[in-house]
């Protein structure tokens, strides 16, 4: 008797379903940006900052096993 073969599905890029969502979170962001733009800048520099705070941990992290 043969073997039978299973067929793995393909990942497809997540569909329309994550494309609407993706629209849906840029719409939100640039009505953010021109209903307050100050607001908006300041809001990305401490996002910015606290992404960079977090580079600097891990890299004390990964560093204390490198030595």
């Amino acid at each position: 008797m043969a073997k039978k073969q299973t067929m793995m599905p393909l990942p497809t890029g997540g569909g329309t379903g994550r494309r609407f969502l993706g629209l849906v979170v840029c719409g939100v962001l640039l009505a953010l940006v021109i209903r307050d733009p100050a607001g908006s800048a300041t809001a990305a520099r401490q996002l910015l900052g606290w992404g960079g705070t977090a580079l600097d941990a891990l890299a004390t992290f990964a560093g204390a096993f490198g030595s």
